[in-house]
């Protein structure tokens, strides 16, 4: 089943030059991309090259200029779309940790707003909290610290958690994995993939770590000045045509066939 499909997305910023003169920036350009339920997808590329314009997009921050992204077959643009279904279907997570966390609240918190919001009737919030915080690595304690008592790392995987307390079926993970050290990386992992085989959860990843897609990526799309320019579905066997692809992966030290 197709989750969510971009077809032929366009973006474009008008860019001002002088004498009041302006001009189209496309940041993304026909962009085409399916993501099936359960599968993890990457979206790899150079910064500036359009991953993240392509996750605004998606959560609905920014307009398109042409093209659909539909979800489960409905334009996510559209006013039929209810913002309850949307955002509890979807979520986000963010490289800027910190500016997804309100410094004056308690983790637990934090954690209990999400699941008051759209679980209203749910009466076990603090043990729900709990098993969230165990769940990404954090032990019970941390839900009486304010969340900027807590590190870089701590603050990703209690974002992660947030995320996960709604039960959505897309995370988009916006470099968001990045500022982990390899060991906490590594943990996130497992949970990551714990998570999926559990609730079928779908990702899309915007990264430049290919190592951590190979860990846990079906396929991987390639962006390059706006557009897809290639998709791998198998790392051991795929043959990179595109001259950029093949470049990102020797720099990035990852594997080439």
């Amino acid at each position: 089943m197709t989750l969510i499909e971009l077809k032929q997305v366009t973006k474009e910023y008008p860019l001002k030059l002088r004498r009041g003169k302006t001009k189209k920036k496309v940041a993304v350009h026909n962009v085409s991309l399916a993501i099936s339920k359960g599968e993890s997808v990457a979206l790899v590329g150079e910064s500036g090259s359009g991953k993240s314009t392509i996750a605004k997009l998606i959560m609905r921050t920014e307009k398109l200029t042409s093209g659909l992204i539909l979800w489960k077959g409905q334009n996510i643009h559209s006013k039929k779309v209810s913002d309850y279904s949307f955002f509890k279907n979807i979520q986000l997570v963010l490289q800027d940790s910190s500016s997804s966390l309100h410094p004056n609240m308690k983790v637990k918190e934090i954690l209990a707003e999400p699941i008051r919001n759209f679980f209203p009737d749910e009466k076990n919030w603090q043990e729900q909290c709990m098993k969230l915080l165990h769940l990404v690595g954090l032990d019970a304690s941390f839900l009486e610290h304010y969340s900027n008592q807590l590190s870089g790392g701590q603050k990703q995987r209690l974002c992660i958690a947030k995320a996960l307390a709604v039960k959505p079926e897309l995370i988009i993970f916006d470099e968001s994995i990045a500022s982990l050290d390899g060991e906490s990386k590594k943990g996130i992992i497992e949970v990551l993939k714990m998570v999926q085989r559990q609730d079928g959860l779908t990702y899309l990843f915007i990264t430049h770590d290919l190592e951590f897609t190979k860990e846990l990526c079906d396929f991987v799309a390639v962006m390059y000045q706006g557009e897809i320019v290639e998709y791998l579905a198998n790392w051991e066997d795929e043959q990179l045509t595109h001259p950029y692809t093949r470049i990102l992966f020797s720099t990035m030290n990852a594997f080439i066939p």
